[in-house]
């Protein structure tokens, strides 16, 4: 897990925090980084980047070591899905996770914790 970044007054202007190279974030996988004390998960689909609550609101699952198939990852703990584009479950049933916004400056990628919109 990589230490939290604090903001500096560069990032507090845009609430983007640097978290990764691309490079550490391989295409299929995802990654957990502790964000402002907020475990987050950072997905690479196909050199796109992603980042949901790493926390399965189902019992606690680590969503960044789960199954990445396209879009949607699944829970390592009882395989609820979510899509990691906007962090809805795809099954229904009212679960879904928090989904945050992610920008690419050069090799550097940066999340933000305000929530994405739809």
């Amino acid at each position: 897990m990589m230490k939290t970044e604090e903001p500096t007054s560069e990032n507090s202007e845009t609430d983007f925090i640097r978290v990764a190279q691309v490079d550490e974030v391989p295409a299929g996988k995802g990654r957990v980084f502790k964000v402002l004390g907020k475990s987050v998960a950072l997905f690479n689909v196909a050199g796109c980047f992603y980042a949901i609550n790493n926390i399965c609101p189902h019992e606690g699952g680590p969503l960044a070591k789960g199954r990445v198939k396209g879009h949607v990852v699944s829970c390592p703990w009882h395989d609820l899905q979510f899509d990691v584009r906007n962090g809805f479950g795809t099954e229904g049933g009212g679960y879904c996770v928090a989904s945050y916004e992610v920008r690419v400056d050069g090799d550097q990628i940066c999340i933000s914790l305000r929530r994405r919109g739809i």
